[in-house]
């Protein structure tokens, strides 16, 4: 019954929060604040999502955890944590924020050892519970630092409306002062959304029961970004926080990207592309794209609910098999098709909108690519027609989506960086050159040492382990439960 009632109340909410930020976005109404909470289009239409991956969690959990002996306390924490999040989602006074946010992580660290006895669980609960008081401390600096030197209390106050219009002229126009307030909110993003070298925990917590999963991967992790997003006025003017997380979820994007490629446990794989797709979105954060990151936190979050709860089917095993038996399209067909695709997406974007930043259409050209050269071997023609004309489809769903939340959330505009698209251009052909040579050049010696490092991560996490356990010893399984 208690399950029932959880997922009815997270239902009404979800309607509740998205009608809101519908009403605000599209409909013109002003956003609401009262007693340091505030519904925007932004923060209502998280919290929505929230809410909707919340009910469809536990909707599962309610059938994982049937006949478990400490279900209740299951359904405990897990409402705790929802509630906290969604509570940091609507908080619009600094310190709720920041309590809310503690408050999702020690209510997280209670799932993470929900079965104590598994030594990997306690070392992913461990890691977690370092990393996290190193981010709230540095999100409390950040706060702290907006408090006394602009004298404000509120997120609002950081938006350009004309309630805010002094403050806001104070940020710009000290952006000297701003620079390291944005370079600590970057720090704590980096950190919520597990990025290299402080990845590790993210790879051990399938440890916990899959509830835990799907909704660490599909909603906690998409803190970060919207921490950023919250307050990216503090961005438009602070270059080197831009290149901070340009270059270290680049980096993170371009060593998880590749390191999916030679991972073959379901779990693992989706736990490293979160990693890489949780790089992706704070790279398009940190080229301004602010309304790409958020299409694609929402996109991701459905996404990854889906993946984790139904990674135990055996059908997308049959399906892997399947297509295992298949030859691999001629290499020059693949960089053909690769050429053909950048090209018709450029000319497009060329002349349809103001061409700026190369990388993100240079993305989604080599994915559509790479896909549709694929399916020039494995199908008949009349199925590659199927395939481009699916591709557009998706390609014209994709410009809607964007135009939509467009018009949906007011982001200001970010100066243009040449050097931060030459940097992601490269990381985007470094990852596509990785994956071509590992496809055709399987058995060659340096295939051979590649594959054996990506597999391992490039072993960054066992360094991270070492420090940090070297920091602080991971206690025995009765103190870490104190510990928390």
């Amino acid at each position: 019954m208690r399950w029932r009632i959880t997922a009815s109340i997270l239902a009404v909410l979800s309607l509740g929060f998205l009608s809101v930020s519908l009403v605000t976005g599209i409909g013109g109404a002003a956003p609401f604040y009262a007693w340091g909470f505030g519904l925007t289009p932004l923060s209502a239409g998280f919290a929505a999502m929230i809410s909707f991956i919340g009910f469809v969690v536990v909707r599962f959990a309610a059938v994982q955890m049937r006949d478990e002996h400490e279900g209740k306390r299951f359904h405990c924490w897990l409402t705790a944590v929802l509630a906290a999040i969604l509570f940091t989602a609507v908080s619009d006074h600094f310190l709720l924020f920041w309590l809310g946010w503690v408050s999702v992580s020690l209510s997280l660290h209670r799932l993470l050892l929900f079965y104590p006895e598994r030594p990997r669980a306690q070392l992913a609960a461990h890691k977690k519970f370092i990393f996290a008081r190193l981010a709230e401390t540095s999100l409390g600096a950040a706060l702290f630092g907006l408090w006394w030197q602009f004298d404000i209390l509120h997120i609002s106050e950081l938006s350009a409306t004309p309630l805010a219009d002094s403050v806001s002229a104070s940020l710009l126009g000290s952006a000297s002062g701003s620079e390291w307030i944005a370079i600590l909110l970057v720090i704590v993003a980096l950190l919520k959304c597990a990025q290299l070298p402080m990845h590790g925990w993210l790879l051990q917590v399938v440890e916990a029961p899959t509830a835990v999963s799907a909704l660490l991967h599909a909603g906690i992790i998409n803190l970060g970004g919207f921490l950023l997003l919250q307050f990216s006025p503090l961005l438009t003017d602070a270059p080197v926080a831009r290149w901070l997380l340009a270059v270290v979820a680049g980096i993170s994007m371009l060593v998880a990207a590749t390191v999916t490629m030679t991972r073959i446990s379901v779990k693992v794989r989706l736990a490293w592309s979160t990693v890489a797709q949780m790089a992706l979105m704070l790279v398009e954060i940190s080229l301004g794209y602010y309304t790409l990151a958020a299409l694609h936190l929402l996109a991701h979050s459905c996404y990854k609910a889906y993946a984790f709860l139904t990674s135990g089917s055996a059908v997308e095993q049959r399906e892997r098999q399947r297509f295992v038996q298949l030859g691999l399209p001629p290499f020059a067909a693949v960089i053909g098709g690769v050429l053909a695709v950048v090209g018709l997406v450029t000319g497009f974007v060329m002349s349809t909108t103001q061409f700026d930043y190369v990388a993100p259409w240079l993305a989604v050209s080599l994915a559509l690519g790479l896909w549709l050269s694929t399916m020039f071997e494995r199908f008949r023609l009349s199925e590659l027609v199927r395939a481009i004309c699916a591709a557009a489809v998706w390609f014209g769903v994709y410009l809607v989506a964007v135009w939509a939340l467009s018009q949906q959330l007011n982001f200001a505009a970010t100066p243009y960086l040449w050097q931060l698209d030459v940097w992601i251009c490269m990381v985007l052909l470094g990852i596509t050159g990785v994956y071509l040579w590992l496809l055709y050049r399987p058995q060659s010696a340096h295939s051979s040492r590649l594959f054996v490092a990506l597999n391992a991560g490039l072993y960054l996490d066992e360094w991270a382990t070492r420090l940090t356990l070297s920091i602080w010893p991971l206690r025995t399984t009765k103190s870490q439960g104190v510990s928390s």
